[in-house]
C-alpha cells in the first residue's frame, strides 16, 4: 500500500490550471457577496426618502442582515463539514440570490427586513467557505496571498456595486433603489461555475471516496497516477469530523476566542462606517452621487491593500500584519472626518480603504490557516459569523450617533476605537502558521 501525503503534495505543487480555476470561482463568489453586502449602504439616501425612514430605522434594517449572518454561521460551518463544502456553498449562493432579488419587490419595512435576514443567513456561509476552499487548495508559499486575494473579491464587489449605483440610482427618483436588487439576479450564473469546484479532500476521505481524491490529485500534479491501493494521508492526526468542540481542544481554544473577539471589533467598524459613509459624505456638503463616488474610492483601495497585505501575511505572519494594519486604519479614519478639501479627502479615503480591505483579507487568511482541513470550515464560518455580532452593532451605533447630531469628524473618531481593540486582541494570539514545527500540534506551544 502506497502512502500519499496529500497536504505535502498541495503545499509543494505548482500553481497550475487547477488551482487557478478554484481561485477564479472562489473570487467570483466573494465578488458577488461584496456586491450584495454593499447594496444596502448605497440605497440608504433613496430608501429613506421613498419610505420616510429615520436613521434609527435604517440602522435596524442594516442589523437584520447581520442577525441573519450570525444564525447562518451556526449552520453552514457544521453543514459544510457534514455534507461537503461544495454543496453547502451552492445552497448558500442560491438562497442569497433569491432573497436579495426579492428585496426589490417588497413594499414594507418588515418584508424587507425578513428578506435581508435570510440573505444574510446564506451569506454567512458562502463567503467563509470560499475562503476555506482557497486555503485548502493553494500551494503553501503563496497561500496567504491567494486567500487574501479571494477576500478581496468583497472589495471588488463593492466597487462594482458603487459603479452600478451611480448608473441606476437617481436621487430625483426615490424608488430607483429597487433596480439595484433586480440586477442581482445575474448572480444566479455563479451557480453554474460552482458546480465545477472540487470537493474538500478531507470530506472525501471521511466518505472513503478514494477514486475522487485520486482524480483531484492528478489535476494538482499530472505526474501523479492514482492506484486503488493508495492510502491518502492528510496533514494531521486530528478529528475526522468537524464540530464546534474541536475549536476548543488541542490548543485551539485561546486563538478561537481571540479570533471571535477581533472579528467582532472589525465588523463593528466595517458596517458602522461603510454602511453610513454615503450619508456622512452628504453631511459634509457633497451630493448623493458624491457620497456614492467616495464609497467607490474607499473600496478601490483594495487595489493597493490586497497585494500589500497579502505580501505582508506571507513575510511577517498574520499576527504582525493585523497589528500593523489595524493601528494604521485607526489613524487614517480619525483624520478623514476633519478633511474637507476634495482631493485630500479622496486620497485619504483611498488609503483608508486600502488598509481596511487589506487587513480584513489578512484576518480571513490568518483565521482559515489556523485550523486543520478537517474542521477548517467550522472554524472559518464561526469566526466570520460571530464576528457579525459586531456587524449588528455597527449600523445601530452609526444610526444613534447620527440621530444625536454628532459631527462627522467625531463620529469617525469614535469608530477608530474598534480597529485598536482588534489590534490588541490579535497581539495575544499565537501564529501557528509562522511556526512550521508546531503548526499541526498547537498544544505544544506554551
Amino acid at each position: 500500500m502506497r502512502q500519499v501525503p496529500v497536504s505535502q503534495m498541495i503545499d509543494k505543487a505548482k500553481f497550475n490550471t487547477f488551482f487557478k480555476g478554484v481561485l477564479a470561482i472562489c473570487l467570483i463568489t466573494t465578488i458577488c457577496d461584496g456586491f450584495d453586502i454593499n447594496i444596502f449602504g448605497l440605497i440608504i439616501p433613496n430608501l429613506m426618502k421613498d419610505w420616510g425612514l429615520k436613521p434609527q430605522m435604517i440602522g435596524q434594517l442594516g442589523s437584520w442582515g447581520m442577525f441573519g449572518m450570525i444564525f447562518g454561521s451556526l449552520v453552514f460551518g457544521p453543514l459544510a463539514d457534514a455534507i461537503g463544502k461544495k454543496l453547502s456553498i451552492i445552497i448558500g449562493t442560491l438562497m442569497y440570490v433569491v432573497f436579495t432579488v426579492s428585496c426589490g419587490f417588497v413594499h414594507s419595512f418588515h418584508a424587507f427586513a425578513i428578506c435581508r435576514f435570510i440573505a444574510g443567513f446564506a451569506l454567512a456561509g458562502v463567503f467563509p467557505l470560499a475562503v476555506a476552499f482557497t486555503s485548502e487548495y493553494s500551494p503553501k508559499p503563496i497561500r496567504s496571498r491567494l486567500t487574501v486575494w479571494v477576500t478581496s473579491g468583497m472589495a471588488v464587489g463593492t466597487v462594482i456595486a458603487a459603479l452600478v449605483g451611480l448608473a441606476l440610482i437617481n436621487p430625483a427618483n426615490p424608488g430607483s433603489w429597487r433596480f439595484m436588487f433586480y440586477i442581482s439576479s445575474l448572480m444566479v450564473l455563479l451557480l453554474v461555475a460552482q458546480f465545477s469546484l472540487p470537493e474538500s479532500i478531507a470530506y472525501l476521505k471521511k466518505r472513503n471516496k478514494h477514486n475522487e481524491i485520486g482524480k483531484i490529485l492528478n489535476k494538482i500534479d499530472p505526474d501523479f497516477q492514482p492506484t486503488a491501493d493508495d492510502d491518502y494521508q492528510l496533514e494531521a492526526k486530528g478529528p475526522s469530523k468537524g464540530s464546534l468542540s474541536n475549536l476548543f481542544t488541542n490548543g485551539y481554544a485561546k486563538n478561537t476566542i481571540l479570533f471571535w473577539l477581533f472579528m467582532m471589533s472589525s465588523y463593528v467598524f466595517i458596517y458602522g462606517v461603510l454602511m453610513w459613509l454615503p450619508k456622512l459624505m452628504t453631511m459634509k456638503g457633497y451630493s448623493v452621487k458624491g457620497g456614492l463616488f467616495f464609497t467607490m474610492v474607499w473600496n478601490l483601495g483594495f487595489i493597493l491593500g490586497i497585494p500589500l497585505f497579502g505580501w505582508m501575511g506571507d513575510k511577517l505572519g498574520g499576527k504582525r500584519t493585523l497589528q500593523i494594519g489595524w493601528v494604521c486604519l485607526a489613524i487614517l479614519i480619525s483624520i478623514i472626518g476633519f478633511a474637507n478639501q476634495y482631493m485630500i479627502l479622496t486620497v485619504l479615503l483611498f488609503l483608508t480603504g486600502a488598509c481596511q480591505h487589506g487587513v480584513s483579507g489578512a484576518a480571513g487568511a490568518y483565521l482559515a490557516q489556523s485550523y486543520p482541513t478537517s474542521f477548517r470550515a467550522t472554524g472559518t464560518t464561526w469566526g466570520y459569523g460571530l464576528g457579525r455580532i459586531g456587524g449588528t452593532a455597527g449600523p445601530l451605533i452609526g444610526g444613534y450617533l447620527l440621530a444625536k447630531g454628532l459631527p462627522v469628524g467625531y463620529n469617525l473618531m469614535f469608530f477608530a476605537i474598534f480597529p485598536l481593540i482588534g489590534a490588541i486582541f490579535a497581539s495575544f494570539t499565537t501564529d501557528f502558521f509562522k511556526k512550521p514545527d508546531v503548526a499541526l500540534n498547537p498544544h505544544k506551544v506554551s
